[in-house]
């Protein structure tokens, strides 16, 4: 069978002579994996993680520089699978063996909302920083059944904001903003109109506005704060110690780099009692996550 360009899901499935070989080259390559078997797809599926596409020698170079920050992690986190998360990463770096990620993948699609880690109430108040088009506040609403006191999604990029306003009219008790959201209050430039890869650029085609957490006003109260900003998760925290040492909210924040070991010492720093968590989801280096909450 020959086809050439991209086609949708729809168009696949309805091919007369489906493949025999389906390769999925993803990030959430579990899900696509687990639809297109429910879809009715009966041939091998095959999937071929990101980290097989890179060098990996200088990225273990700089965590073997940091090993001592990292071993300050190892220390730091509340259970043994996190630690044994930390490892796997580490060793799939080290040796390019993507089997080490097998072995310590979650379900992508709870990435950043582990039910069980942070054990929601129905009076949450969630703020989604990098709210993109909605689709973790839907998902959200469905571990939570709908059950919650208030959501605050931020969205910088214009394109996303309207597909995520439109995702979210008709809700109850939620605000939407189309701001950068960082330290301090201030003017930024960035590059638009790319999806998920819009992100702050001094070389952007764009300005907006950058706001603070803990100036705005939906805010106060947060239970539980979201964090998928392009590896500036830390300077969203940054501007928002006022709300993590007054509710000591639950946090889930990517931890790519040196955020591995910045976010969870600043996380600690602000709230000591917080019990942090570290959890891998999808294929390749960019899925580690680090929880914190605050044992009542």
């Amino acid at each position: 069978m020959e086809c050439g360009g991209v086609i949708s899901p729809d168009t696949f499935f309805r091919l007369k002579d489906q493949p025999k070989n389906l390769l999925i080259c993803v990030y959430v390559a579990d899900q696509v994996a687990r639809q297109v078997k429910e879809a009715g797809y009966t041939g091998n599926v095959m999937i071929f993680s990101t980290l097989q596409l890179f060098d990996t020698s200088e990225r273990w170079q700089f965590y073997e520089e940091h090993m001592s920050e990292l071993e300050d992690v190892y220390d730091m986190v509340a259970d043994d699978k996190s630690r044994v998360t930390v490892a796997g990463f580490l060793n799939s770096i080290r040796s390019g063996d993507v089997s080490y990620l097998e072995k310590i993948n979650e379900d992508s699609s709870v990435k950043t909302l582990d039910p069980v880690i942070l054990q929601y109430t129905d009076q949450e108040i969630f703020a989604y920083i990098g709210a993109f088009t909605g689709d973790t506040i839907s998902k959200f609403l469905e571990i939570t059944n709908g059950n919650y006191k208030r959501i605050i999604g931020f969205e910088l990029d214009r394109q996303n904001y309207e597909v995520l306003r439109q995702t979210t009219d008709g809700m109850e008790n939620i605000y939407i903003k189309n701001v950068a959201v960082g330290a301090a209050p201030g003017k930024v430039r960035f590059l638009s109109g790319r999806s998920e890869s819009s992100a702050l650029s001094e070389q952007g085609d764009s300005e907006a506005e950058m706001i603070a957490l803990d100036d705005v006003e939906e805010m106060q109260g947060v239970t539980f704060i979201k964090i998928s900003v392009s590896g500036l998760e830390l300077t969203v925290l940054e501007g928002a110690k006022k709300l993590l040492r007054r509710n000591a909210p639950k946090v889930a924040a990517y931890v790519s780099g040196k955020q591995l070991w910045e976010i969870p010492k600043y996380l600690k720093e602000m709230v000591p009692e917080y019990r942090l968590y570290i959890r891998h989801y999808g294929q390749g280096t960019q899925g580690m996550v680090c929880y914190a909450i605050r044992n009542q």
